[in-house]
């Protein structure tokens, strides 16, 4: 109901943020279906900066996560990620998108990704290619993101359609992330990696090409606004 964009505040998912005696700060991601997921790069940059702005952690603070720990660092307007989980590129698919055949790969950061390169990411009827993709038996019961990549130079541009979400996200943290890598592991581009996404947001992902360890995530945060939920 919360994220509800017709009736509640409106958001592609929900975080809650809670600092622990240990010093490190807890997060938890839900969906907008109620479904729980492990991880979620731009999540985890916002629930940086809420921590950071609110008094729960120090400007480079510790969070945890259910697939392991992330290091992060705020500065004005930007907030940075260290992850210390591998980036791995699980498996090749055959898919067919836009009734034409094309190669996909399922890269996993906690999150599983099917990542399709793509000569555009501006493309019609995004939604309704992309549904069919996320929910493919060889991904599992769960499905995957899917995320389509071009290259754009020496950048490259992501759209991504987020399960649980079931729509397309406009900045999609982890989803990048498993793009620049399976761009690099495609020789498409050397990290760091400048992301474009679909709402504009302009992210830079790094890390190490020979293993996908040592990621690296940072861009921009700003605050929307902010409110009081009563009861729900």
């Amino acid at each position: 109901r919360i994220c509800s964009r017709g009736t509640g505040v409106g958001a592609d998912g929900l975080i809650t943020v809670h600092s622990r005696h240990d010093g490190l700060v807890r997060i938890r991601f839900f969906n907008p279906d109620g479904s729980e997921f492990s991880t979620c790069g731009n999540g985890s940059r916002c629930a940086a900066q809420y921590a950071v702005d609110h008094g729960l952690a120090d400007a480079e603070h510790t969070m945890k996560t259910d697939d392991g720990e992330i290091l992060a660092r705020v500065s004005t307007g930007s907030v940075s990620l260290d992850y210390s989980f591998n980036v791995r590129v699980e498996q090749e698919l055959l898919t067919t998108l836009q009734n034409k055949p094309h190669k996909a790969w399922l890269v996993s950061m906690g999150t599983p990704h099917l990542v399709i390169p793509v000569e555009s990411v501006d493309i019609e009827n995004f939604e309704e290619l992309c549904e069919p993709l996320r929910g493919l038996a060889e991904l599992g019961e769960q499905g995957a993101n899917v995320d389509l990549v071009a290259r754009e130079g020496e950048s490259i541009s992501v759209s991504t359609y987020e399960r649980g979400v079931e729509d397309e996200t406009l900045a999609c943290g982890t989803g990048t992330v498993a793009s620049a890598l399976l761009s690099s592991y495609k020789n498409l581009v050397k990290p760091p990696v400048k992301v474009e996404t679909r709402g504009g947001e302009i992210l830079k992902v790094d890390f190490d090409p020979a293993n996908g360890s040592d990621v690296y995530l940072e861009g921009f945060t700003r605050i929307g606004f902010e409110g009081t939920l009563g009861e729900y």
